[in-house]
């Protein structure tokens, strides 16, 4: 099998519980949503989209990347991870002695459930169309601003949680930054993840 993958590089993880730990990001081509976030910014990162990044890899062309690397942390991100089967992948990584860490909208489970830790990051604000996770995760990230507030009786039930500005592409958007911080006070069950690879200009 092949990945339509957009880039890989090695960094450091910017959000959620694993922030500030050293990791290999693949990011996955294509997405099953179109969201505009309501500040001129359409999406996370454009690179999935742009089908003149796409490469096709071997599944034994990554595992190589991924061991040159020499880093013990991955994030299969995208785009959206999960419309393709990865778990091979996932297990041949775990084989390495790697920790798989995938960033989901929630769009087929059954394609990513031998990850080691799933971020879901529903986006059902900002796309009618997103599909809602139930279970199989292990923190939820919500974006969230001035105009996307957070209705934090949705999610009561989530333990692990974070609430993420909405950012510019390259940096923060510091009203919806205080927007979150402010949310966070007032609802401290919920933590601050704040994308700080950003603060630093690191991919």
């Amino acid at each position: 099998m092949k990945f339509k993958i957009v880039e890989t590089f090695y960094s450091i993880q910017g959000e959620g519980k694993y922030a500030g730990t050293a990791a290999f990001f693949i990011r996955f081509a294509g997405c099953n949503l179109v969201c505009d976030f309501g500040n001129g910014f359409v999406c996370d990162d454009k690179a999935h989209a742009d089908k003149t990044l796409i490469k096709e890899y071997e599944l034994q062309e990554l595992l190589e990347l991924v061991n040159a690397s020499g880093t013990w942390h991955v994030v299969l991100t995208g785009g959206e991870v999960s419309m393709c089967n990865v778990n091979d992948l996932i297990r041949q990584l775990q084989l390495l002695g790697v920790y798989v860490q995938v960033e989901t909208n929630g769009l087929n489970y059954g394609n990513i459930a031998q990850a080691n830790y799933i971020t879901y990051s529903p986006k059902i604000a900002f796309d009618v169309s997103a599909p809602k996770m139930d279970f199989g995760f292990h923190e939820l990230k919500l974006l969230a601003g001035v105009n996307n507030p957070v209705d934090s009786s949705l999610w009561s039930s989530i333990k692990n949680k974070y609430v993420q500005p909405i950012g510019n592409e390259h940096s923060w958007d510091m009203e919806n930054v205080k927007y979150c911080e402010e949310f966070v006070k007032a609802n401290p069950s919920w933590k601050l993840s704040l994308q700080t690879h950003k603060a630093y200009g690191a991919r």
